[in-house]
């Protein structure tokens, strides 16, 4: 069973690889040669933007269904068998979940707020406890808590162990639970990886709240401009961006070999071999973005924090990054959810593999020309007059980059 990566390393691409290297580039150089010359001006409003919309909100309905999904998940992966076949448990909690926020959240905004059952427990809990203020953490303690996650699955080696998924959900609710019974709700907006991540991917969707509360429908770039740019926001970005570059490296052939050879008797394990490797795939993602930043900066108005304020130019890299990433892993893994309980078996046959690196190649580059656009949006306002231009070739080049590092690892190579 492969749990811990989506299915996405591939040497079957539909066009040869220095040709889908180079539409890549193409796709976002063209982009930013277009908005350069007919973006002229600052066009996303953010919070101002959409038009109102009524729509339901069952707002009790989430809560209940969120309360009876964790209950039901933890009554089968503490209850039921302890092997993988038999237990959906781990397919729920990485393909079903996990994944499944992706499209959720793109859809319909951050519903795992409302429908978020550690939120409806720690209110509960709150009522008992004296409560604290919220110290200025920013999203530091949600890095923790997503990189605790993402170590469980890309990295531990036993990220398929039904009973260590069990003691990791229990884990990570009992401590989010109390944290926001001390702190308030305010903790999960901080604290909670799980509801970071979806909030973050919520932001690109055409459904948002405006500046007034009310529901509206909009330009899925304005809700990026909503994004408040707090300390730990950016690191939280680049941890999901430098996740998903570890997860396509090991599925090239170059780290599988690397397994119990030298790598492996230097570090002993290989936990610590993903350990490090994770680690390093991170810090490497965010020194690029850093390097950006850095010869940007002299171009920037004084009054621009130049490190957080393209943070949100990020998030569709990461969305895209995320559906190249996981999306086979979805579909295929995905069916475990209710094979494992009426004994059928997957159906390997559902997408072509043409189908999946299109899907691949197509995230990675539609991200990076979204990513583009709202970078360029920005520019014109933060960049100071008569730099709108030069000042983004660093960002313009990173993202050319990221596009080619994204396409060469979902190839295989």
């Amino acid at each position: 069973m492969i749990l811990a990566h989506g299915l996405g390393g591939r040497s079957d691409l539909p066009v040869p690889l220095w040709l889908a290297l180079n539409a890549g580039a193409a796709a976002v150089l063209v982009s930013f040669l277009a908005l350069t010359a007919l973006w002229t001006r600052p066009r996303l409003r953010g919070a101002e933007g959409g038009r109102p919309v009524r729509l339901p909100v069952p707002r009790v309905a989430l809560k209940v269904v969120g309360v009876l999904l964790l209950a039901g998940f933890l009554a089968v992966a503490w209850g039921g068998p302890s092997d993988v076949e038999h237990n959906p448990a781990p397919a729920w909690f990485y393909a079903w979940f996990w994944v499944g926020l992706v499209p959720v959240s793109l859809l319909f905004g951050p519903v795992w707020r409302l429908a978020n059952p550690l939120r409806t427990f720690a209110a509960g809990l709150g009522r008992l406890v004296p409560r604290r203020e919220l110290p200025a953490v920013g999203h530091w303690p949600a890095v923790v808590s997503l990189f605790a996650f993402l170590w469980l699955e890309l990295a531990s080696g036993f990220s398929d162990s039904v009973r260590v998924v069990a003691v990791f959900v229990t884990v990570y609710a009992v401590v989010h639970v109390v944290a926001g019974a001390v702190f308030g709700p305010g903790w999960f907006d901080r604290g909670d990886g799980f509801e970071l991540y979806s909030v973050l991917v919520a932001a690109l969707s055409p459904l948002g709240r405006r500046a007034d509360g009310a529901l509206v429908l909009r330009n899925p770039l304005d809700g990026l401009m909503t994004l408040q740019a707090r300390s730990g926001l950016t690191p939280f970005v680049l941890l999901v961006l430098g996740s998903t570059v570890f997860d396509g490296l090991t599925r090239l052939p170059v780290w599988t070999s690397a397994q119990g050879t030298s790598v492996q008797k230097l570090f002993g394990a290989s936990a610590a071999v993903g350990t490090v490797g994770l680690v390093v795939a991170v810090a490497a993602t965010a020194l690029a973005y850093a390097g950006a930043i850095r010869l940007t900066r002299p171009y920037l108005r004084r009054s621009v924090a130049a490190y957080d304020a393209f943070a949100h130019t990020l998030v569709p890299i990461m969305v895209g990054y995320t559906v190249a990433h996981y999306f086979s892993f979805a579909v295929f893994e995905g069916q475990r959810g209710w094979t494992a309980l009426s004994g059928a078996s997957v159906d390997y046959t559902l997408l072509s593999a043409g189908l999946i690196a299109a899907v691949q190649v197509g995230g990675i580059v539609l991200g990076h020309v979204l990513a583009v656009t709202s970078a360029h949006d920005r520019s014109l306002r933060d960049l100071r007059p008569g730099y709108e231009r030069v000042g983004q070739y660093p960002m313009l080049a990173l993202m050319v980059g990221y596009t080619a590092v994204g396409i060469a690892l979902v190839s295989g190579v």
